[in-house]
């Protein structure tokens, strides 16, 4: 068994690899293919066989990385050569969004610092509630600077105004005032992540945000036949108001902050 990067003759195998468990592994397809140019990607592969994919992120503020493996000693594998080409993840802690198995794997080879739940929630198309309390209407380039504006009043850490090139985004606005909005972190073929949702302090609990969530729900069955989101596991009106939407948690993921282990 080698460790190797992602290349186009390796591709098909470790997207079949990954397309195992959609939604176990929807970050790793995302950055084996849409996000491919933000990311390095590895594939632990023998005899044409691939048997797990790690991936960092070349562009986001803390380090990160992601992975699914068959096994522990496959993850100590990926997880080295990751780091030897990405010394940032040696240099301060970094982070990982994984479910308790993964978690326990990261668990051998690092200094787990910290391990917040946080659930993945699916929708079913026949299951989207529609909401129409609020006009609700596609965001564009020109609502960037509005966009913007939201992302930092709300705390969204992760927006970035390329986000409007990786799938629809959706906004509510009280007159010229972009009071919340939802967008797509990625969208691939197999699986679809809506976030970025957001909605101005002083608009909150009127519904803005659901009916941007709905909205963007269902534009992006019109992309992928998987749709879900991410929420940490103590906001408990945000997992109110998604299971109000017809979102149902199918795991529990953990946002794990880590050090690596010197070697």
């Amino acid at each position: 068994m080698h460790v190797e990067p992602l290349t186009p003759q390796n591709q098909p195998a470790a997207l079949a690899y990954l397309r195992a468990a959609p939604y176990r592994n929807a970050l790793p397809l995302s950055n084996a293919t849409q996000l491919r140019t933000r990311c390095d990607v590895l594939v632990a592969e023998q005899s044409g066989a691939i048997f797990g994919v790690a991936s960092t992120y070349y562009d986001l503020p803390l380090p990160n990385l992601t992975f699914a493996a068959s096994s522990a000693d496959i993850v100590g594998a990926l997880l080295r050569t990751l780091a030897d080409r990405n010394p940032q993840l040696r240099s301060v802690p970094a982070y990982a969004l994984l479910p308790l198995d993964r978690r326990d794997q990261l668990a051998r080879f690092t200094q787990v610092l910290e391990a917040r739940p946080e659930y993945q929630m699916a929708i079913e198309r026949e299951q989207l509630a529609s909401t129409r309390r609020w006009p609700v209407r596609r965001l564009a380039a020109a609502d960037l600077p509005e966009i913007d504006a939201l992302a930092q009043l709300a705390g969204l850490t992760t927006w970035h105004a390329d986000a409007l090139a990786l799938g629809p985004a959706y906004g509510c606005f009280a007159g010229d005032r972009l009071v919340a909005m939802a967008a797509t972190h990625f969208a691939t073929a197999d699986v679809i992540e809506i976030g970025h949702i957001a909605t101005h302090p002083d608009h909150r609990r009127r519904g803005y945000a659901s009916a941007c969530t709905s909205a963007l729900a269902q534009a992006a069955f019109g992309l992928a036949p998987r749709v879900f989101l991410m929420v940490m596991a103590d906001n408990a009106p945000a997992l109110a108001a998604y299971k109000g939407l017809g979102f149902r948690a199918v795991e529990c993921f953990y946002l794990t902050r880590f050090e690596m282990r010197k070697t």
